[in-house]
């Protein structure tokens, strides 16, 4: 008996140790070949995660530059206006870190300042800011700024981050609604500080009545 608690006691430590490993590993170095295509394998939401109709993944790498682009929507982005809806940007985060987060290169977290550059990404290589300027384009024709509002790192991969593009007031107010006018978006007009790659668009209903009732 007492060998067999030993044997599992062992087993134990082994597993945790593993987990360590797996959860807090460096991040392995980019492979110069893969070039725009990230450090890691694309590994899109699973449908499970798609919990509204409206929501939707757009499998589609952006190369975002200093220079304004417009990326079309094969299948508009349909609003739904009883929770709070968002586009990610989401990007491979080996190369960056969140300026949420409290880390060397961010030395403005420390201070009551730190919502002024909160949402945007840092390069870890350089510290330079990755600050992405966008627009959405509805069905009617009308412009709508959105920014960056936060960070996530999804629970279905995680090498990525995402960078949820809302329309607000502030940080410290919550987002208004879209414009009334306008059922769906058709395009996303995109620029950046420095240049970036986005590995795929995801947009999303939060806050639903549904969400917390379920």
């Amino acid at each position: 008996m007492p060998s067999k608690t030993l044997w599992t006691a062992l087993a134990v430590l082994l597993l945790l140790a593993l987990g360590c490993r797996g959860g807090q590993g460096a991040v392995p170095a980019p492979d110069p070949a893969s070039g725009a295509t990230g450090y890691h394998p694309v590994i899109y939401p699973p449908q499970s995660s798609l919990q509204f109709p409206e929501e939707q993944v757009i499998k589609k790498e952006i190369q975002v530059t200093t220079q304004w682009q417009t990326i079309p929507f094969d299948h508009p982005l349909k609003i739904n206006r009883q929770g709070l809806m968002g586009l990610h940007l989401v990007v491979d985060k080996a190369p960056y870190i969140s300026t949420m987060a409290t880390h060397p290169l961010n030395p403005e977290c420390n201070t009551p300042e730190c919502f002024i550059d909160a949402f945007c990404l840092r390069r870890l290589s350089d510290g330079v800011l990755v600050r992405p300027e966008a627009v959405l384009v509805g069905d009617d024709g009308t412009d709508v700024n959105v920014q960056a509002t936060g960070h996530l790192y999804p629970y279905w991969d995680p090498h990525v981050m995402t960078m949820d593009l809302r329309t607000f007031k502030d940080v410290n107010s919550f987002p208004p609604d879209f414009p009334e006018g306008i059922q769906a978006f058709t395009a996303l007009r995109i620029r950046a500080t420095t240049p970036f790659v986005v590995r795929y668009l995801y947009w999303n209903v939060d806050r639903h009545p549904e969400l917390f009732s379920r």
